[in-house]
């Protein structure tokens, strides 16, 4: 007896319906898979809650790849569907959400599929026709297939399916075949469906993960576990340096595990390790809605199951919801870390050097985070451990307003200064971040009562030495007053104040003074490009150290009469102090490498 074929017609008022679809989906094509994939997932779901005995190992999904015949088989062993229910949700329900589609976003640039249910059609995207065969779990139900041409035209028969479930077929058009390669195959099952819960084969191989570790409660996972995970998940052979689990129910349903790598005290430039699902359904990478933009150099996972799977930009900007969350995330990420300074100071201290560029940029883009990490900030100190600006001033007590933070660039810069400055008792900072002028300034207008001054913006008192005396020759000159002269007769440069000082030490032969607010404006301008090459630091102060030797050399030459050798001295101190503040221009460089072999002559 001939099988019974059954025609039909989808609806007279979408005949362009699958040009459309294939036109307004095609810049996201590879989600055809995802949505397969997952409505098996639907279907193994349903079949397990309807018949509890059935076994685990029966449920699967398997995709299969024909080189030969161009096609993609997607395979289940869900709950199947009958001819009644593939023409009421393949021909009805499904269509009638992709007319919906083609009528509300005819006119605009979005990728809406998802939202009108048009997850099985997405299937034409890649497929000259498509056929299903699936053989429902009601008792004495009939194997039911379908088939479409990509046109509104289908036919509906007896299937050949002899155990419960679907097999959906794609006829792949031309523009499709790399999607017959196991590679990409691989990766796209591996992007969308790594954590679907029911094993996923390509060929004799399962491709997904299973299992999401976001789902279990925090206090039901090992510390090994994470790792094991974050090893798994992220292809890192490292260990993460720890990891924050988020679990919320209420006011909103949001599970997560972010992970914090080593990122060798840089800002790197990676971006999408921040991943995005819906019931462990991929749906991007760091979606900036979601995600504040400093944490995505982090790695990790965020499902939140009461968003679309296609979700919009425009449908986030505007969720109040989605801002919530976004604070939520913040807000978690700050107390993992004021609980460990509170609770592991050791600990916060020993990962610091890997998050620090990542805390900072959260504290300079995220005034929430700003708000609740400011006071947590520390520093590395001159005395060798690491403080809180707090600390700081509670170390080094006093009575100036605003009170004074002293920092320098790193321990291995501008050595013999910061010496002299220890040996008086003074404590230093140091700050070696490109954020660090810029993070500076905000805890400056956070803590008004405090000013962070560089240790060559100005001469402390203390390192001066007041017991000096100068003897005053007959014409009436002190060895400073010589001094300056020499120096500004050698320098002949009307933007440079000479000011001569008997510091406490005799290695420092000269030092740069440049203004702490001009120094910041300099480093903030990237370089003076935006100030059209104005030289920022054209007008400064060169303190000259009375006590050097290598000055008072300067003076022994000129009243012996060799005051060409006491100019290319003098000019040499002057751009050694410079070289502590800026990047030497061809021309400068040149300069100095001939002052140099000039001194060299003269030894």
């Amino acid at each position: 007896m001939a099988k019974e074929v059954k025609q039909g017609n989808l609806s007279i008022h979408t005949e362009n319906i699958f040009p459309i679809i294939k036109k307004w989906l095609y810049s996201e094509h590879d989600i055809f898979i995802r949505e397969l994939v997952s409505n098996a997932i639907d279907a193994l779901n349903k079949r397990k809650a309807i018949d509890p005995s059935v076994k685990n190992e029966e449920l699967r999904v398997e995709v299969e790849l024909d080189k030969k015949k161009k096609t993609i088989k997607v395979i289940d062993s869900g709950i199947g569907m009958t001819q009644e229910e593939i023409e009421k949700y393949i021909n009805q329900i499904a269509f009638s959400g992709a007319e919906d589609f083609v009528e509300k976003f005819k006119d605009q640039q979005n990728n809406i599929i998802g939202h009108f249910g048009l997850g099985f059609y997405s299937s034409f995207m890649v497929s000259k026709k498509v056929t299903i065969d699936s053989l429902s779990m009601t008792e004495g139900s009939q194997p039911a297939f379908w088939e479409c041409d990509g046109s509104t035209d289908y036919k509906i028969s007896e299937g050949k399916r002899k155990k419960i479930g679907t097999t959906i077929t794609m006829h792949l058009n031309d523009e499709a075949e790399e999607y017959l390669e196991e590679a990409k195959m691989k990766e796209i099952l591996e992007k969308y469906c790594n954590f679907m819960p029911y094993p996923i084969l390509l060929g004799k191989d399962v491709v997904n993960q299973q299992e999401a570790l976001w789902n279990r409660k925090p206090k039901d996972v090992t510390e090994e576990e994470y790792k094991e995970f974050y090893k798994k998940v992220f292809h890192d052979w490292q260990d993460p340096l720890f990891q924050i689990h988020l679990n919320l129910d209420f006011p909103f349903n949001l599970k997560g595990i972010l992970y914090f790598p080593k990122l060798k005290n840089e800002i790197e430039l990676t971006r999408g390790l921040v991943k995005l699902y819906c019931n462990n359904v991929f749906v991007a990478d760091n979606l900036k809605e979601f995600i504040p933009e400093f944490l995505t150099m982090l790695r990790g996972g965020i499902d939140v199951p009461d968003i679309p799977l296609n979700v919009s930009r425009s449908f986030l900007q505007n969720d109040k919801e989605v801002q919530k969350i976004k604070k939520y995330i913040i807000r978690k990420v700050a107390d993992q870390f004021k609980e460990t300074f509170t609770e592991n100071r050791s600990k916060y201290e020993e990962y610091w050097e890997d998050v620090n560029q990542f805390v900072k940029y959260g504290v300079l883009t995220e005034e929430e985070f700003s708000e609740s990490m400011v006071d947590y900030l520390i520093f590395k100190s001159s005395k060798g451990d690491y403080i809180t600006v707090d600390q700081y001033l509670e170390r080094n007590a006093s009575e100036e307003k605003p009170k004074k933070i002293y920092y320098g660039i790193s321990e291995n810069t501008q050595v013999s200064l910061l010496n002299l400055i220890k040996e008086q008792g003074l404590e230093v900072i140091f700050c070696d971040s490109v954020l660090d002028t810029h993070l500076l300034q905000h805890i400056e207008m956070k803590k008004q009562d405090i000013r962070f001054v560089r240790i060559d913006s100005e001469i402390n008192d203390t390192l001066i030495d007041n017991s000096k005396t100068e003897i005053v020759d007959a014409d009436n000159k002190t060895e400073s007053d010589k001094i300056k002269e020499e120096f500004a007769k050698a320098l002949n440069n009307e933007s440079v104040t000479i000011e001569p000082k008997h510091l406490k030490t005799d290695s420092i032969p000269g030092m740069v003074i440049f203004d702490e607010f001009m120094r910041r404006f300099t480093e903030m301008n990237a370089l003076n490009q935006g100030l059209g090459g104005a030289d920022m630091l054209k007008n400064h102060t060169l303190v000259i150290n009375v006590e050097n030797p290598t000055v008072k050399k300067v003076v022994e030459l000129n009243e012996a009469g060799k005051t060409e050798d006491a100019s290319v001295l003098a000019g040499y101190i002057h751009d050694l102090a410079m070289l502590e503040q800026k990047r030497f221009t061809g021309e400068e460089l040149q300069s100095f490498i001939q002052k140099a072999n000039k001194i060299l002559t003269m030894i």
